[in-house]
C-alpha cells in the first residue's frame, strides 16, 4: 500500500514538474519574440525615417558571430514599363543607433 502511494506520489510529482518546465520554455519564447519584435519596430522606424514610409521592404533577418540580430533588405527602384531594379541594403544596430550599409554585387 504504501508503495503504491509512493508511486501516485512521484507520477503527480512528474507531472506538475513536467507542466511547469513547458510554462517557463513558453514564457522564455515569448520573450525571445518581444526582444525581436522591438528590435524590429526600430529598424522599421529607421528605414521609414530614411528610405521614406514603406519604400524598402525586410526580406530577411541575420544573427551575426556576436549574436546580434540585423536585416537584410531591398529597395525596388521602378522605371516605365521596365522590371524594377533592386538595391540591397543590411541594417544593424550600433551603439549609436541604427545604420545601413549598401550590398555590392
Amino acid at each position: 500500500m504504501l508503495n503504491l502511494l509512493i508511486f501516485i506520489l512521484i507520477s503527480i510529482t512528474l507531472v506538475l514538474l513536467g507542466i511547469f518546465i513547458d510554462g517557463l520554455m513558453e514564457l522564455h519564447k515569448k520573450d525571445e519574440e518581444d526582444k525581436k519584435n522591438i528590435v524590429r519596430e526600430g529598424i522599421e522606424g529607421y528605414l521609414d525615417k530614411t528610405f521614406g514610409f514603406g519604400a524598402v521592404k525586410i526580406f530577411k533577418s541575420i544573427l551575426d558571430a556576436e549574436g546580434n540580430f540585423g536585416y537584410l533588405v531591398y529597395l525596388p527602384h521602378y522605371e516605365w514599363f521596365k522590371s524594377p531594379k533592386y538595391k540591397w541594403y543590411e541594417v544593424f544596430d550600433t551603439q549609436s543607433g541604427f545604420q545601413h550599409n549598401e550590398i555590392e554585387r
